[in-house]
């Protein structure tokens, strides 16, 4: 019987029709010997049948073409099938663990697409959805008989045999924005009375309303797919592999909050926490990485709140790395991303099950395959990274669980009525959390929700101290609503620190005696300015220039993403265990306690990081021994 409460780190692997057994072998077997414990397999990115493109996969298409002998897709998907078949049966003969996916986004194929133009997501004006293919409306009916009716054959045809290795089975890969059809406008009616239209024009309730069902959309459909999936096959659990870069830029459409609130206890949500998601031509920017601070931490307290594990997807490859930018980033930055990741999961007692590097061989990105020249040596990056996230392993089984001392609120309602007003179908951002410098860099505990109610409810419930600092993301351009005014008045009466609207202050010190210390901002979070955070974290402004700050177990992280080199003051007695630097390719350097205690700073420079140990720390030890070459 497969264990599923163990950690499990590994890589994204694709299998592809030109591989034969011995090939699936050979890589499989080296990705174990180096120290990985499961695969997690390719999706069918599009959900079109193509045995010769890019990421092949089992999805829809793929089963109706399988189907029909007489399809002139058929011998394709025959490919496609025989190919996931092939890593199947190597990993279920030695025992790998799986992670299995089965399809991608809502799509269902050209052909599928083509007898039912009525059952497709559409934008506001009515023209059809196409992100990287068309997606179905999973509210339509003919799609809820199809997508079952697969799901169905996906049990007898792979479950059956597999199940001693299938760890999770991944429905869908990437669905993200809302849905303006038909169908999802007949839904919508259902529930408030309103089309879309009348929604728009009404008030800001009926914006709100509006509002929340695009951004409950796909987790609706996370919801209603997982419920499909348990009633064919309860025995595996299933996940879907959200897009971490509408994730922490958007943090709705979907809803982060809400996928961890309103799905059953047996979806185990992923996300992908790259530094930057694509494309190869970006190098990482710090604000990515301050918005990705952020994520990580709001998905370790979600999963905590609701007792939900959750999976994540780290970088390997071009994609995450920005290797066909002017600043290509390295190995070093793939470790820390892997850190970053486990680290934020321990702060929060949250229980993440796995981590799986992206990607082992995908064609035109994978660390094998790719057509982009890289910093890194290919080998030198798989056998440092596979053997980091082995020794990640040996931090699991305790947490490091930190009080909070900064709440962030990205207030429903407003996100909401942001979203209905915008009237477009993604891409909408009603938070500006690329500002948060401080807090990402820092290493500020932190706990981000959509409602404050909600996020004392959990401190009252885990007997935790309320956050001393908290920012509150809304417009207060109507009255709040009842349940978060009795958590702002609770909050206002002790002796914190809140960056409010103006228009919120306004109203609540009429209604209590307002103790907290309240700094002000005008109209909407969009005005908050870096003076204005500068004065609420008193610090200086442009002081947050710098460092990335982590921490796991007994030892701290630097990490240097500014372009300069920059000083680490490393006053008497820290790092007592010792201080190793790793230079951009991830060799270690022992001696920078040394280098440090001749200036009083250790010298860190771009792409570059420290480890400072607290204490000796076998942990650390074998961590920085599986950067050896």
């Amino acid at each position: 019987m497969i264990n599923r409460n163990i950690f499990y780190t590994g890589w994204a692997m694709d299998s592809y029709p030109e591989m034969d057994e011995k090939n699936i072998a050979f890589h499989v077997t080296r990705q174990i010997e180096q120290g990985a414990n499961f695969i997690w397999m390719g999706h069918n990115n599009p959900g079109e049948v193509d045995a010769k493109k890019i990421e092949p996969g089992l999805s829809y298409a793929v089963w109706e073409a399988f189907e029909d002998s007489r399809d002139p897709r058929h011998k394709d998907a025959v490919q496609i099938i025989e190919a996931q078949r092939r890593l199947l049966d190597f990993c279920l003969q030695e025992k790998v663990p799986v992670v299995l996916p089965v399809g991608y986004q809502i799509q269902m194929g050209e052909k599928w697409n083509m007898h039912h133009p009525d059952a497709l997501r559409r934008n506001p004006d009515g023209t059809i959805i196409n992100w990287g293919g068309v997606s179905a409306c999973f509210y339509a009916p003919e799609y809820q008989e199809n997508i079952l009716r697969y799901y169905k054959w996906v049990g007898r045809s792979f479950v059956e045999q597999y199940h001693p290795i299938l760890l999770l089975i991944n429905l869908a890969d990437e669905p993200f924005g809302g849905d303006y059809s038909p169908c999802a406008e007949e839904v919508f009616r259902k529930n408030t009375g309103l089309g879309f239209q009348e929604a728009l024009d009404g008030s800001r309730e009926t914006l709100c309303a509006l509002g929340q069902f695009q951004s409950h959309y796909i987790v609706e459909y996370a919801r209603w797919s997982a419920e499909a999936w348990h009633s064919v096959c309860p025995e595996i659990p299933s996940t879907i592999s959200f897009c971490g870069h509408h994730g922490r830029e958007e943090n709705t459409m979907p809803s982060i909050p809400a996928l961890f609130r309103d799905t059953p206890e047996y979806f185990h949500p992923t996300f992908d926490v790259y530094p930057r998601d694509g494309n190869q031509a970006t190098p990482i920017k710090e604000s990515d990485v301050v918005m990705l601070a952020l994520f990580l931490r709001q998905l370790g307290y979600l999963s905590s709140k609701h007792g939900k594990p959750y999976w994540l997807w780290t970088t390997g490859n071009s994609w995450g790395l920005g290797q066909a930018s002017g600043d290509p980033a390295n190995i070093t930055d793939a470790v820390v991303n892997q850190i970053m990741a486990l680290a934020s999961a321990q702060d929060s007692c949250a229980p993440l099950r796995g981590i799986a590097v992206w990607n082992y061989n995908v064609k035109l990105q994978g660390l094998y395959n790719d057509n982009i020249k890289t910093v890194y040596d290919t080998e030198d990056m798989f056998h440092k990274l596979t053997r980091v996230i082995a020794r990640l392993r040996d931090f699991t089984g305790e947490n490091f669980s930190k009080s909070p001392t900064l709440g962030i609120i990205a207030e429903r309602d407003y996100g909401n009525r942001f979203i209905a007003q915008s009237r477009e179908a993604t891409w909408v951002r009603p938070f500006p959390f690329e500002k948060f410098i401080y807090p990402a860099k820092k290493n500020i505990p932190l706990l981000m929700d959509d409602s404050l109610a909600e996020l004392l409810s959990y401190c009252d419930r885990e007997k935790l101290p309320y956050p001393t600092s908290l920012i509150y993301l809304a417009s207060g351009d109507d009255a709040v609503e009842p349940a978060e005014q009795e958590a702002l008045l609770e909050y206002l009466k002790h002796p914190h620190r809140i960056l409010l609207p103006r228009r919120i202050h306004n109203f609540l010190k009429n209604c209590c005696s307002i103790i907290a210390d309240v700094v002000l901002y005008e109209d909407n979070p969009g005005n908050i300015s870096e003076n204005l955070l500068a004065t609420f974290f008193r610090e200086k402004a442009g002081h947050s220039a710098g460092l990335f700050h982590l921490s796991l177990g007994d030892f701290d992280i630097a990490y240097n993403l500014s372009g300069e080199t920059q000083k680490i003051p490393l006053p008497a007695g820290k790092g007592a265990g010792g201080v190793f630097l790793l230079t951009p390719l991830a060799d270690a350097k022992p001696d920078g306690k040394k280098a440090a205690s001749e200036t009083g700073n250790l010298i860190l420079g771009h792409h570059e990081a420290a480890f400072i140990a607290k204490k000796r720390s076998p942990r650390l030890e074998q961590f920085l021994k599986a950067l050896e070459k």
